[in-house]
């Protein structure tokens, strides 16, 4: 079982009248939980994609410098 933890957070109105509207009343807690969750994990991946083209792109450089330094007879 999952331990819980009551929160207060303000949101819009419009926001908050949609919800009661589309949202059973004792669903909504689970509905806003896993929006966070996806929204988490999509925040998570996005940063990882960043740092793996970073990466990449370190890595091209750092290999197109030695490419230059392989024909210089050191074997």
């Amino acid at each position: 079982m999952t331990t819980r933890e009551k929160i207060t957070i303000s949101l819009p109105k419009e926001v908050v009248n949609a919800l009661k509207e589309e949202i059973p009343i004792r669903k909504r807690s689970k509905f806003i939980a896993e929006i966070i969750k996806k929204q988490l994990r999509k925040s998570r991946e996005e940063a990882l994609i960043k740092a793996y083209k970073e990466a990449y792109s370190e890595i091209k450089k750092e290999s197109q410098e030695l490419n230059g330094v392989s024909g210089d007879g050191i074997s």
